[in-house]
């Protein structure tokens, strides 16, 4: 279906609001303007109250690279406890914990369980494998207690290119040893970075998400000589690995990364994984982060809650 009403009006929004602040054209952008802005522009996400929590805490979790900030959240009620572990999007590039403190807040209120949102280094700075390896040292040492109170079993959550760092974390864990989390939740995924995917020049343009920028993140990230269907770079391009856990794919329709959540789902379905896949009609890339601004959504917003929440009390049972 076309861009829904909704999803066009949030689009509207943001363009005025970068009209408002005399936001130059993405390609104009430095990059400490990028990751200034998305920083800037995090509170419009927001329409109602924040969701109240008991706590909200930053920590600091070791990390081979020096200690890599992370942030606590811990909800009112806890009636299926277990504990989400949060990766940011950003193309690798932008993006932090800040920016995705509603979202954060949103699943720990919904779920009713604790949600450690992680940091990663980013990109060109620090080109891959950077941000796997912080993500897995980060799920590690939660796994392992170094935040004390956590409850229950693991979920590990990723937007977008978080969602390319989660699939990337779980391939490497499965590798080294016994692996902690019972379920995967990917949201917006990026888990092709060939950029050949036929959704990706469907959706080039008008849809918020750029292929031109999309290509951008791929140069900052990809370091030379290293092929871009790199299994931590694009995991739905190679087979999913044995003990792979359980997958929820959320995505939008008119996303040019949509394809990459079809043919991972199609990965999971030959390896005889268990998933749960969702596309939302007439929405764009990173949609869930928007739920304020987007009541069709709703019963999506349901549909996704309900499925982790069933699937996580199970893991703890």
């Amino acid at each position: 279906m076309a861009i829904h009403p909704q999803a066009r009006a949030v689009m509207a929004m943001i363009a005025a609001w970068q009209q408002e602040q005399g936001v130059p054209p993405r390609t104009q952008q430095s990059l400490a303007l990028s990751r200034e802005l998305m920083l800037r522009m995090a509170p419009l996400r927001r329409r109602g109250p924040v969701q109240e929590m008991v706590s909200v805490e930053d920590v600091q979790l070791p990390a081979r690279s020096g200690p890599r900030r992370a942030r606590v959240y811990r909800p009112a009620a806890q009636p299926g406890r277990f504990t989400l572990v949060y990766v940011h999007g950003g193309g690798y590039v932008v993006g932090g914990i800040d920016e995705s403190d509603a979202e954060c807040r949103r699943f720990a209120a919904s779920l009713g369980c604790d949600v450690v949102s992680v940091s990663y280094r980013l990109a060109p700075e620090h080109p891959w494998p950077a941000g796997v390896d912080d993500g897995e040292d980060a799920l590690r040492a939660v796994a392992e207690g170094a935040i004390p109170g956590l409850g229950g079993p693991l979920a590990l959550a990723g937007v977008s290119a978080g969602a390319g760092l989660a699939a990337a974390m779980t391939r490497r864990l499965l590798a080294e040893g016994p692996f902690p989390v019972r379920l995967l939740v990917l949201m917006s995924p990026w888990l092709d970075m060939t950029m050949t995917l036929p959704a990706t020049r469907i959706y080039a343009t008008g849809h918020q998400l750029e292929r031109e920028s999309l290509v951008g993140f791929c140069r900052a990230y990809i370091p030379d000589g290293v092929p871009d269907d790199h299994p931590e770079l694009s995991p739905a391009q190679s087979p999913v690995p044995a003990g792979w856990p359980e997958t929820v794919l959320f995505a939008a329709e008119r996303d040019p990364l949509a394809d990459d959540a079809a043919l991972f789902a199609r990965r999971l379905s030959e390896a005889g994984i268990a998933h749960h896949v969702r596309f939302v009609p007439g929405m764009l890339h990173g949609f869930h982060g928007w739920w304020d601004h987007l009541p069709a959504i709703e019963a999506d917003i349901g549909w996704l809650d309900d499925v982790v929440s069933e699937r996580m009390r199970a893991a703890a049972s």
